[in-house]
């Protein structure tokens, strides 16, 4: 304890701490990597019964990945006199939007509870010490978010290889009518920028080294509650303290210190 300012700064010598810290970063990288992702896919297009009308289309993902209402490809090479012609808006099949929101909420949600903890770690350490209760929430909820980051991470991974699946530029052109192969398609279409799925991946990377770990904490701050030091008393009151009248007082459970 500093006694200067009455913070807890030795905190950060401990392996609580120290995790607290390196969770607070893969926090804000995997939501951030997630809910700032925007990527875009470029293609040129000549229409079949009129080489000389050409044009490109941009079709853009970005969170939260709801591909109906944000990723629209107007119609183009439209023609009256063929059944093949296209009506309407497409773009590519599938909404992410549930599990990438859930991935960002637990991210989120994570970050402020690594602030939330740590202030009390470092302001309010009697608090922590003096109150069994606090040491013994503390384990609990992180073991919960070790869960949810677990849940929260398969299921965006799987949505990510959907979404990856559904927007390749070879995929994305069987979805859109008028650049179907062969005589089905009214247009001739070419790719010239790719999506882009770097981001999606650091998320992902993230997203599993949260689970690892928040549930690698749990060991150290187990070691803080009242469960483990009824378990290990001389291990959590120290082998030279634990003995004599020291050890009845901490087997009858008065006046432990």
């Amino acid at each position: 304890m500093d006694p200067l300012s009455g913070r807890n700064v030795e905190v950060f010598k401990e392996p609580r701490g120290v995790i607290r810290i390196i969770q607070f970063l893969f926090a804000i990288l995997a939501f951030a990597t997630t809910a700032g992702y925007s990527s875009t896919l470029k293609f040129n297009y000549a229409c079949k019964y009129n080489s000389n009308i050409k044009g490109s289309v941009s079709v853009q993902i970005a969170y939260p990945f709801h591909m109906e209402s944000q990723s629209k490809v107007t119609p183009f090479c439209t023609d009256a006199l063929t059944t093949l012609a296209p009506s309407g808006d497409y773009y590519p099949y599938g909404s992410y939007s549930s599990s990438a929101q859930f991935y960002v909420f637990v991210g989120v949600m994570a970050f402020l509870y690594t602030i939330g903890i740590t202030v009390l770690y470092v302001f309010f350490d009697n608090v922590y010490r003096d109150n069994d209760r606090v040491p013994q929430i503390d384990f609990i909820v992180t073991a919960v978010w070790s869960i949810l980051w677990f849940i929260a991470s398969i299921a965006w991974s799987v949505s990510v290889s959907f979404l990856k699946l559904e927007t390749y530029s070879s995929r994305l052109f069987h979805q859109i009518t008028a650049c179907l192969p062969d005589y089905r398609g009214t247009a001739e279409c070419n790719n010239i920028e790719e999506f882009a799925y770097t981001g999606l991946n650091i998320s992902l990377i993230c997203g599993y080294a949260n689970v690892f770990l928040w549930a690698s904490s749990l060991w150290f701050l187990f070691k803080e509650t009242s469960w483990f030091k009824s378990m290990h008393p001389e291990q959590a009151y120290g082998g030279d303290w634990y003995t004599g009248d020291n050890k009845n007082v901490v087997e009858t459970g008065a006046g432990i210190p």
